[in-house]
């Protein structure tokens, strides 16, 4: 399928350049207008095939296609933000549900994450997730703490079964996304997320207790949800 997709690609692009070198010649006379949007279509087409999400690739080829539009006139271009959010919103609905439950290769390990980072003398994992879904489990790992950026997308962390450090803090940013923490008994939430046409869904103590370990959350969620179960 790869194969197939890139000589797809290949041979739309050089059918482009070669009609463009033509009209320049005067050899043919069309409307180019626009048609600068095939270097943004093409390639998200392409990746269509190629991809395992497939949301991005279907926003950025609906993008390329809006763009082309509003060039050649038939939308106007003080509305095509609006049209991609329109665009937008039900990919990432029909991602939701149809595939959010999908199990598959997307599990990660803590080993297979990339290298923690140190911050404020805490190993911070980094997970970002754009256009997609990926889950964590931190199955006998200790956890220090996170940074989880997520865009049109899913992340789920998995601590039921970690060492979990007193007083870890997990940064948060989402922005059109959702997030999914499982944390074990017996730790308490000290909720400080922004939200902004979001929410933050919290099934778990959120009280200081004795005996009872303290995670953090900071940061902002925009236009999505945290779950914390």
């Amino acid at each position: 399928m790869k194969r197939t997709s890139k000589i797809i690609g290949g041979i739309a692009l050089i059918a482009f350049g070669v009609v463009w070198a033509l009209e320049l010649l005067d050899v043919i006379s069309i409307s180019l207008e626009g048609w600068w949007a095939l270097f943004v279509i093409i390639p998200c087409f392409i990746n269509i095939f190629n991809d395992r999400h497939k949301a991005g690739a279907i926003i950025g080829c609906g993008i390329g296609i809006l763009l082309f539009l509003a060039a050649r006139s038939i939308i106007p271009w003080n509305d095509i933000w609006q049209y991609m959010l329109c665009l937008v919103a039900v990919v990432w609905g029909v991602e939701l549900i149809f595939f959010s439950n999908k199990k598959s290769s997307d599990r990660k390990s803590i080993a297979e994450q990339a290298v923690p980072v140190a911050f404020d003398g805490s190993k911070l994992h980094k997970v970002e997730v754009n256009f997609g879904k990926q889950e964590y489990s931190y199955d006998g790992q200790p956890f220090e703490g996170a940074d989880v950026h997520v865009s049109f997308g899913f992340a789920g962390l998995d601590l039921r079964d970690a060492d979990i450090r007193d007083g870890a803090v997990i940064n948060v940013d989402c922005s059109f996304g959702g997030i999914q923490i499982r944390l074990p008994k017996g730790v308490s939430i000290n909720n400080g997320i922004d939200t902004t046409f979001a929410g933050v869904d919290c099934d778990c103590c959120t009280q200081p207790c004795d005996g009872a370990k303290t995670l953090y959350l900071k940061g902002h969620c925009n236009f999505g949800g945290i779950e914390l179960k």
